[in-house]
């Protein structure tokens, strides 16, 4: 089983700013409706004000637990495994229209929570919803960080989903959570939904170590 030394660096206030900052500099041209997509717990905790919520499907990019986590829903000694956006496939979630007076608070929910490390890297994409194609903001995984996971064996992942216990509770919650609310939009995402049947039987066995 993975373990690290410590929690991984949060980046510093700064930091975020100017990661929001470029973000926001390298919006499409002539940008209008401002739209952010989520795919894992923003789908369903979204703690920002929003206009609308829309069922959106996001080409050539796939959601996979890639991004250790060892603070929230892990620990250094255990850590979990979160989602993260990993080119390649397709990925249905829920885009959210930001209000132009609203923005910059709600960004500044969203970077404390998403950019608090560096795995995550601001991208912006074009989504599919409702018969048309918008460009969002969304957050992909950046390989180059240390809470990148890589490849890990099915059992390597059940293992730390089913096990791991973070401040925001158990790690294997955060995967049904994302299951019930893809489920709840309709979404097919029989990866997700298998992998989640063999956590939660896994969960009452003895961890692999």
């Amino acid at each position: 089983m993975q373990t690290f030394a410590a929690p991984f660096s949060p980046l510093s206030a700064l930091e975020r700013q100017r990661s929001c900052e470029a973000a926001l500099a390298a919006a499409p041209r002539g940008l209008v409706e401002f739209w952010l997509f989520g795919y894992g717990s923003l789908m369903w905790d979204a703690n920002f004000a929003y206009i609308a919520a829309k069922p959106a499907r996001l080409m050539g990019w796939q959601r996979e637990m890639s991004v250790w986590t060892a603070l929230a829903r892990g620990t250094p000694e255990r850590p979990g495994l979160s989602l993260g956006l990993m080119p390649g496939g397709v990925c249905d979630g829920v885009a959210y229209q930001i209000a132009e007076h609203h923005r910059e608070q709600v960004l500044a929910i969203v970077w404390e929570r998403e950019m608090w490390t560096d795995v995550y890297q601001p991208t912006w994409i074009s989504v599919q919803m409702e018969g048309a194609v918008r460009p969002a903001l969304t957050f992909t995984v950046n390989q180059a960080s240390r809470q990148f996971a890589g490849e890990l064996s099915e059992a390597q992942v059940i293992d730390h989903i089913a096990h791991a216990v973070g401040e925001r509770g158990p790690c294997r919650d955060y995967l049904a959570y994302t299951v019930a609310s893809l489920h709840s939009l309709g979404i097919e995402a029989a990866y997700l939904q298998d992998l989640n049947e063999k956590v939660q039987a896994r969960a009452g066995q003895p961890s692999e170590r």
